[in-house]
């Protein structure tokens, strides 16, 4: 199975598990923010210097299952669920890295935040590099885990999936789960292709944009990642101090898969 697939096979599992309890609601930690023509799902856990905890494309927040009870000891921690994913809904127009980074920023100003740290896990960290590149008086310190900065920044095989996939390849897994949770079930194919286009299309940072990034940045990615090993080490050269990170024995999910090894890391990169 190639990567992308085998990636969105688990998701699907991890969604459709959690998809019983029936079409969530606030909670005592979730909250609601009406941003940029979204109404947009958030919860805030923690105490500390804030970090944003951004998901990977077609997911939600509850990815970072293995990373909130561990964070939350040292960060408080903002975790967003992004246009037309999770919880939140969808608005006209496709979806971006760089809209959804807008949203990141629009939620920062109804919390009154003015600066934060930013672990993002794949379209997180593309998310991430955007708002690096277009907002540096915002951001502190970046994480990102499996980020590239072009769609040809995935393996051969990986590419050739996206150039063909279909709503139909996300599995009955991911609709299950996708439609438990969003306020707006009946936009599941619309919302599928907005993720399928900008997968195939974006990002496209320039290396002058990625060498204008002021943050402190950690680029991570698993020794058999879906993004090409060249491609991940072509990022963390083009952003000026960013430091590189390979864990071993491990894919795109490297953060589930190892969580033990990515928090230390990650919290010892943004405790410094």
């Amino acid at each position: 199975m190639k990567h992308v697939a085998a990636v969105l096979a688990g998701l699907a599992l991890v969604l459709a598990c959690a998809s019983c309890a029936g079409r969530p609601s606030a909670t005592d930690h979730g909250h609601y923010a009406n941003v940029n023509g979204i109404r947009m799902y958030y919860e805030v856990r923690g105490k500390g210097p804030t970090l944003v905890l951004l998901h990977g494309g077609a997911g939600n927040g509850e990815q970072f299952s293995q990373q909130v009870p561990v964070f939350e000891k040292h960060f408080r921690l903002i975790v967003p669920d992004m246009c037309a994913q999770g919880r939140t809904t969808d608005r006209e127009g496709p979806l971006t890295y760089h809209a959804m980074a807008e949203d990141v920023i629009a939620l920062m100003n109804r919390l009154r935040v003015k600066r934060f740290d930013i672990m993002g896990w794949s379209d997180g960290g593309d998310t991430g590099l955007d708002l690096a590149i277009h907002h540096p008086e915002r951001l502190r310190r970046l994480v990102t885990f499996g980020a590239n900065f072009s769609p040809d920044g995935l393996n051969p095989d990986d590419v050739a999936w996206n150039d063909t996939a279909t709503v139909a390849d996300f599995g009955d897994g991911m609709r299950e789960g996708w439609t438990a949770r969003s306020p707006e079930p009946g936009d599941y194919d619309s919302a599928m292709r907005k993720i399928l286009v900008m997968w195939k299309t974006l990002p496209r940072f320039t290396m002058a944009e990625l060498h204008s990034i002021q943050a402190g940045v950690l680029v991570c990615a698993g020794d058999h990642d879906l993004i090409r090993p060249e491609h991940t080490q072509a990022l963390a050269q083009a952003i000026p101090g960013a430091k590189l990170w390979i864990v071993p024995d491990a894919s795109h999910s490297a953060m589930q898969e190892k969580p033990d090894e990515v928090n230390a890391r990650v919290i010892d990169f943004l405790s410094r």
